[in-house]
């Protein structure tokens, strides 16, 4: 037992740097991050749309999302599962209010969905950095909200 816990100490003493460099960076990319609901939100923002900004490119890339809750006896977990939908070009005539009516067009199966507007000031690599935080910013949003 001994011998394990020198090996988990030797490799917490190499790791923590990287740890913390990771914190540092997801801090600063959340704190880059703002999210706006678009029009009315249903009572129940579970299951929706959102849609998101990459800095200054024009382009939304939406997506589909769902929030389970597990729960055990002292806590509740939860996790998001997106799927991805479409890309619009944002211009003066496709605004997020359009995308919004244009999803619940397309897709009837929400006739009311939660759509958030999710946008960073500025751009990040998308899947590997901004989507995952985007995720776990809009789930706190949510449950801070509901």
């Amino acid at each position: 037992m001994k011998e394990i816990e020198l090996i988990i100490t030797y490799a917490m003493q190499k790791m923590d740097p990287a740890i913390q460099t990771g914190k540092e960076i997801y801090d600063f990319v959340e704190s880059r991050l703002n999210i706006d609901p678009i029009g009315i939100i249903p009572l129940l923002p579970y299951h929706g749309y959102f849609s998101l900004r990459n800095g200054k490119e024009r382009t939304n890339w939406i997506y589909e999302y769902q929030i389970t809750i597990f729960e055990n006896k002292d806590d509740k977990y939860r996790g998001i599962n997106i799927n991805f939908i479409d890309t619009y070009e944002e211009s003066i005539t496709k605004t997020p209010e359009t995308i919004k009516l244009d999803l619940i067009q397309r897709n009837q199966y929400l006739p009311n969905p939660a759509v958030y507007y999710v946008q960073s000031d500025i751009a990040f690599p998308l899947e590997q950095t901004l989507l995952p935080v985007a995720k776990r910013s809009l789930v706190k949003y949510i449950s801070n909200a509901a």
